[in-house]
């Protein structure tokens, strides 16, 4: 690949990158989002990562549906309190939300810091279990 096409393709990336920035879906803190389930008010929660990393440990009551599965099975996701989607930090799950807006899902939330933030709360995580 030359210097010109590298160059292209990177301006590319950025502009995307900074267009989705500017219409992410809203942010919960793990703390807020706990709370919320422990009050059965929460959203739906789905974790957009791996069948293996989400059998090693994700939120109590997470759906796991892959983030390179989503978009074929949108049809599987209802929720009239909204969805709220992680990953481990974030990338997998920002663009999970940008599958689920564009299938006309308007209640959609991002958790933020991911797992990784959750864990840091020392909020509970379950292991196993069938995604």
């Amino acid at each position: 690949m030359n210097i010109a096409r590298i160059g292209f393709v990177l301006t590319a990336m950025v502009l995307a990158v900074s267009a989705a920035a500017a219409d992410v879906a809203p942010s919960l803190s793990p703390t807020d989002l706990h709370g919320q389930l422990q009050q059965g008010t929460g959203p739906l929660v789905l974790d957009v990562r791996t069948r293996e990393e989400y059998t090693a440990g994700h939120l109590p009551g997470a759906v796991n549906i892959p983030h390179t599965e989503l978009a074929g099975r949108v049809g599987e996701i209802e929720s009239d309190r909204g969805v709220v989607l992680y990953c481990m930090v974030g990338p997998r799950a920002r663009l999970g939300e940008e599958i689920l807006r564009r299938a006309g899902v308007s209640k959609v939330f991002h958790l933020e810091g991911g797992l990784a933030a959750w864990r840091d709360a020392d909020l509970p995580v379950q292991t196993g279990g069938t995604p």
